[in-house]
This record gives structure tokens, sequence and C-alpha cells, in this order.
């Protein structure tokens, strides 16, 4: 039920997460994009918890060494 994005188009997960491995549907963009978001401006920790049926610290603290990780200051 989650949702990972590209820029402003949400492409969702399909099917099982098996350990750090996604499906992810593209279909409605252009090209294969090299990265997408889970964690951002257009979907929170929370938000992304509340999907998942659990609570942001457990999302936040499963995340591995292989994420690329940018803070943003504001």
């Amino acid at each position: 039920r989650a949702t990972l994005w590209y820029d402003d188009h949400p492409c969702p997960l399909i099917g099982r997460v098996s350990m750090d491995l996604l499906t992810v549907d593209v279909t409605d963009l252009d090209f294969d994009p090299e990265a997408l978001t889970i964690l951002g401006p257009k979907q929170s920790v929370d938000q992304l918890a509340d999907r998942a049926g659990t609570i942001g610290y457990e999302i936040l603290t499963s995340l591995g060494n292989r994420y690329s990780r940018q803070s943003v200051t504001g």
C-alpha cells in the first residue's frame, strides 16, 4: 500500500517487500528512473508507517546502510 515518488509522479509499490527488495509500478513514467523517493515531501515517515501498519520509529530504525539519505534543514 506504499507509494514511492519520482518528482510529482506517484509510483505504487506492488507485490511484497522481500528483505530490502521492492517491486514498484513505473508504468506511467516514460523511462526507467535511477532512483525513487519513499520518504520525503510527498510522504512522511508517519504516513508510510500508517500504511505499513506500524510506527515511524520502526520504519526509521529498520532502514539499512544501502539507502541514500539526504538531510534537509529549513
